[in-house]
């Protein structure tokens, strides 16, 4: 088992009920030191089941399937992946569950969501329409509008279980629906309901909306098949409850009607509110550690803390806070259309520079910048080189995790920035091919590396009809003028020196476009900013000497004559 220095515990190891802010301190992300924030939260989860006498370390994560779940809401799965891996390298023993909170009801309708493809469909009015009977249902009774899965709740879960696959990531997964109904949660119910006195005072000292005659228990009504019941009386000897429809507010600002019946179910027929089903968990499946937004911290964890003491005798888990995305600068909203799952990212990186992306430090809102994406891939792209040169701590640390099998030598990259230019210029496979030419991918490359390179191209073209800033990175097709007053001689020199290179690869070129500013006295960057509105039609690109190569000399030296012919 991994030893921490003292020092560094009594830093970075908190108690296990308070949140984990921090991935390192100011001095600890230097050369010689860094703290892995998975690595606290494991050391809390660790202590957390010593404490509690449990044999196994458990890490949660949890979710309502109400649709197509974003990339900031996952940060619940991945961040949950790296503490429990970061458990498992400890040699401790730990598992990896999902609660999918498939009783939760339908609130709202969302205009559109991904098919069992994780492909985005938009609904017709007819389907909106249909959906419309269904609000205030239970996910796990609502017909599956896609009609590949048995349900609404199994086929979105579906989507979320197999964007995380992707990734490399499996988890135990637990539907709600079979815990009641199976009676996994049954015990904890009567308990909650034996306590109902006891749970409206704590929960009064956190919501001032708590009623003096509140049951904390919603039934689903059997006659319109809604959870929007008020409880009206218990039966703890025959664990039942009498209900009546009379529609609830959810989430406090959506309204769904009951249909007035009044009727009695069993404890396994319904649910418990959230705040208390949250709590439930963590005492049903013995959590010791479990990551959420900073929503739930400035909401339900305190409630949540206080609930796990005082009503079901248990220290609540070793918790991690963090801050949530934005995505080109705004919040992610399917209604505004800027909501992507992973499966939509992995269109346009590696799964492992996604994982690399939630090893950040939690408690720092990031921007997801998909219109200059490449400048996430260069710093993944340095981060891995890094590792292989032994030069970063963080990268020794983390690129196991996010790679899940280290190779033997470094991968093959390409430049994710070149990969994308050049699949304006050829199929992807000519595209490879003209990579090869230039010397920037081996005769004898492995099966894996040309693989790799293959995706990426394939990546960097999905991205520049999905994202991409068209002003920026798409080449200008359409003839245009460009100013090359006083850069005649130097461009006919360029033609010169290029059609008699010999070996025309990328360093070279680039030596060859420096040394013929130089010769003619022009600034290097003006002489580079031109070259670039030559060949691309925009003032700056991939390093040019590079691009150049892989575009090969004969069309190179063609398109510098067209110009020269231009300009006389």
């Amino acid at each position: 088992m991994l030893a921490w220095p003292r020092a560094l515990l009594k830093t970075y190891l908190h108690i296990a009920f308070k949140p984990n802010l921090f991935q390192v301190s100011v001095d600890s992300k230097s050369k010689d030191r860094f703290v892995f924030w998975a690595d606290v939260v494991a050391e809390s989860a660790i202590e957390h089941a010593k404490r509690n006498g449990m044999s196994i370390v458990t890490v949660k994560s949890g979710g309502s399937p109400s649709g197509g779940k974003h990339i900031g809401n996952m940060n619940d799965q991945i961040r949950a992946f790296f503490i429990y891996d970061a458990v498992k390298r400890r040699g401790v023993p730990a598992r990896l569950i999902y609660t999918n909170d498939d009783m939760d009801p339908l609130r709202t309708i969302p205009l559109s969501a991904p098919d069992g493809d994780g492909e985005w469909h938009s609904f017709t009015e007819q389907e909106l329409s249909t959906l419309e009977k269904y609000l205030g249902w239970p996910y796990s009774r609502i017909p599956d509008v896609f009609g590949c899965h048995r349900s609404w709740s199994e086929h979105f879960n579906s989507v979320i279980q197999d964007g995380l696959k992707k990734l490399g990531i499996s988890m135990e997964n637990y539907n709600n629906s079979d815990s009641y109904a199976n009676g996994v949660f049954l015990e904890v119910t009567r308990l909650t309901l034996s306590k109902t006195s006891l749970v409206r005072e704590v929960l009064s000292r956190y919501q001032s909306t708590v009623e003096k005659d509140w049951i904390p228990f919603h039934a689903v009504c059997g006659n319109c098949g809604k959870i929007t019941t008020t409880a009206l009386r218990v039966d703890l000897e025959n664990d039942t409850v009498e209900y009546e429809c009379r529609g609830r507010v959810l989430a406090g600002k959506y309204v769904v009607k009951g249909c007035g019946y009044r009727g009695s179910s069993t404890l396994k027929e319904g649910k418990l509110p959230w705040r208390l089903e949250w709590v439930a968990q963590w005492k049903v499946f013995q959590v010791n550690a479990e990551p959420f937004g900073k929503d739930h911290y400035e909401g339900s964890w305190k409630s949540g803390q206080a609930l796990a003491r005082e009503v079901y005798g248990i220290e609540p888990p070793a918790s991690l806070v963090y801050e949530f995305f934005l995505v080109n600068g705004e919040k992610m909203s399917s209604r505004k259309g800027n909501a992507y799952i992973l499966q939509d990212i992995l269109k346009i990186l590696e799964p492992e520079v996604v994982k690399y992306l939630y090893t950040k430090r939690p408690m720092m809102q990031r921007n997801i910048d998909l219109k200059n994406v490449h400048l996430l891939v260069e710093e993944f792209d340095r981060f891995e080189e890094s590792f292989f040169n032994k030069s970063s701590k963080e990268a020794e640390r983390i690129y196991p995790v996010v790679i899940g099998t280290v190779p033997s030598e470094k991968p093959l990259r390409i430049s994710y920035l070149l990969a994308s230019y050049l699949v304006q210029f050829y199929p992807i496979e000519e595209a490879y091919k003209s990579l090869a030419r230039a010397g920037i991918v081996g005769e004898n490359v492995s099966e894996e590396d040309k693989n790799r390179v293959l995706l990426r191209l394939k990546l960097a073209k999905n991205w520049l009809s999905m994202f991409a800033d068209s002003s920026k990175y798409l080449l200008k097709k359409e003839a245009f003028k460009i100013d090359l007053s006083g850069m005649e001689n130097a461009i006919k020199n360029l033609a010169e020196k290029l059609s008699s290179l010999s070996d025309f690869n990328g360093e070279a070129i680039q030596n060859i476009i420096y040394s013929t500013a130089r010769e003619n006295n022009i600034p290097s960057s003006d002489f580079f900013r031109k070259l670039y509105l030559i060949f691309l039609g925009l003032e700056s690109g991939p390093r040019l000497g590079y691009l150049l190569a892989t575009l090969g000399k004969e069309r190179v030296v063609s398109r510098l004559k067209a110009v020269i012919n231009q300009m006389e």
